[in-house]
């Protein structure tokens, strides 16, 4: 029996919350930097889990997945305004397009070459649609396609990581590759640029802005009231399955067409982001260590050849475009990892004309990984 049971839904909610909060601590040194918080999250909880702290599964966690997951979809992706996205990225949209698709021809070349087992399609789905958005489409598409093994959660979520890790080393290789430089010639690299802050001005008046309770709860009213009418829409055209999908659907529409709404929100990704930390414990807690080792290396396998696919169709099909290096970088790492990573990568190069086109390539990865995600599963189904 663990320290704590499952039954003990305060003590295990307790432990979960300061689970979390010691990883966002941890985000703050550089240290958890480097780790990342998801990963950190998982492996604490994994090993409470383990040694007998936690149980690996309880009602809480249950009810985390539930309602957790579905209320942080629209907050995550509030801000991916499509017309923005279009008319602010300028040419770094299509390099985008082209690393999205890189993507998923690596993703079908990697099931060509790698056996996952029976969830092939699935984890394939949910790994694609994490390398074209972010952990927020890895956890969604999870949930669409129906892996609820947690131990098959963490496996992808720890592979995922660590196949992030040898993209970025690759990607940083690339100015010093003769061939690449040659193939992709770049009006920002080798210009002394002077480095920015990794967000926009406009993003960092938002953050240094005083915490808006009311904005907050508006923010957490519009998620409510999407989850809502999601449910209803499923269930009035029978589709349950695709809740999370209408969900995501219905965010998109509020992020593009409710503009008078959205102005009310604000610190809605702070708060999205808070809800997934919390399930990325309760997925940690419900995985077996024996289980996760076993699964994790061919989903890892998996992502080395996607990432190389991707990397090499972005220099080949880069070429014949006759795309900037710079902002190939850029796109790809907002692809694979997300928008923050691009504008850090973009800032730390001095970059800047290429920091705010990442960002907005990354929110426009978000709104449609996980359609793509279920998209690829049901092609390999």
């Amino acid at each position: 029996m663990p320290l704590i049971s499952a039954d003990q839904t305060f003590a295990l909610s307790a432990i979960i919350m300061l689970t979390v909060a010691f990883g966002l601590w941890a985000e703050s040194r550089p240290w958890g930097q480097k780790v990342g918080g998801p990963l950190l999250l998982l492996a604490i909880a994994m090993a409470l889990a383990n040694t007998g702290v936690i149980p690996h599964s309880a009602p809480v966690y249950d009810q985390i997945g539930g309602l957790l997951v579905p209320m942080a979809i629209p907050l995550l992706i509030m801000r991916a305004d499509f017309k923005t996205i279009f008319s602010e990225s300028g040419p770094m949209f299509i390099t985008f397009l082209v690393a999205t698709g890189a993507t998923f021809v690596g993703a079908l070349v990697g099931v060509w070459l790698i056996d996952m087992g029976p969830l092939e399609a699935q984890i394939a789905g949910t790994v694609t649609s994490s390398y074209i958005g972010g952990s927020l489409n890895f956890v969604a598409t999870a949930e669409a396609v129906g892996i609820r093994d947690s131990s098959i959660y963490v496996a992808g979520l720890s592979a995922d990581a660590v196949g992030a890790v040898f993209f970025l080393a690759a990607l940083m290789l690339m100015p010093a590759i003769r061939l690449v430089r040659e193939s992709l010639p770049s009006k920002f690299i080798g210009e002394a640029h002077q480095p920015k802050p990794a967000v926009p001005d406009a993003s960092e008046q938002t953050e240094a802005a005083p915490f808006n309770l009311r904005q907050a709860a508006n923010g957490l009213a519009v998620s409510l009231t999407v989850c809502a009418l999601s449910v209803a829409l499923t269930s009035i055209l029978e589709l349950g399955s695709l809740f999370i999908l209408v969900v995501t659907a219905l965010s998109v529409l509020v992020a593009n067409f409710a503009k008078p709404i959205v102005r009310q929100v604000s610190s809605e990704f702070e708060l999205g982001t808070l809800l997934m930390y919390i399930f990325f414990v309760a997925i940690g807690a419900g995985a077996d260590l024996d289980e996760v080792l076993g699964s994790a290396f061919p989903i890892l396998l998996f992502i080395g050849v996607m990432v190389a696919v991707h990397l090499v169709l972005m220099v080949s099909v880069g070429r014949l475009l006759k795309l900037d290096l710079a902002e190939v970088m850029i796109a790809s790492n907002a692809c694979i990892l997300g928008p923050a990573p691009a504008a850090a990568l973009a800032a730390s190069k001095g970059w800047r004309p290429l920091v705010t086109p990442g960002i907005l390539v990354g929110l426009f990865g978000y709104a449609i990984a996980t359609f793509i995600g279920v998209g690829l599963t049901a092609l390999l189904s």
